[in-house]
């Protein structure tokens, strides 16, 4: 029953605070220390593919020929990017639910990329 003076939030305000709460939770720090370990891939043809399930890159680390054009889809239900942290050279843009985004990479060596929404996104990519 509720009474005057009650703290208890209006109903509609509890999915606000559900969602708030899984932003909060989902946007945790980097390391979680359980000893995961990422995956890689190495291209086969001249493309390659990355997808973004569950605020993580699939694989985290590919390695692809020079010129190879790697798409990264978005399979998870907010937006993300793939952003080089190395100024300039790459940006997927924006993905939306179920989006994807092209970049080529035409520069050898090995970059690192992540979210601008979520920078404890990490990934790899070494160009050959």
């Amino acid at each position: 029953m509720q009474g005057m003076g009650s703290t208890r939030p209006p109903i509609g305000a509890a999915p606000l605070v559900l969602a708030i709460a899984v932003l909060v939770v989902g946007c945790g720090g980097g390391d979680d220390g359980a000893g995961r370990t990422s995956t890689s891939a190495k291209a086969t043809s001249g493309g390659d593919a990355v997808t973004i399930p569950d605020y993580t890159y699939g694989p985290a680390a590919i390695t692809v020929p020079k010129g190879t054009t790697v798409t990264f889809t978005n399979r998870d239900s907010t937006p993300h990017t793939a952003t080089s942290k190395e100024s300039g050279l790459f940006q997927s843009g924006s993905l939306g639910t179920g989006k994807s985004g092209q970049v080529v990479l035409d520069e050898s060596g090995t970059f690192a990329y992540y979210c601008l929404f979520h920078p404890f996104m990490k990934g790899t990519v070494t160009v050959e």
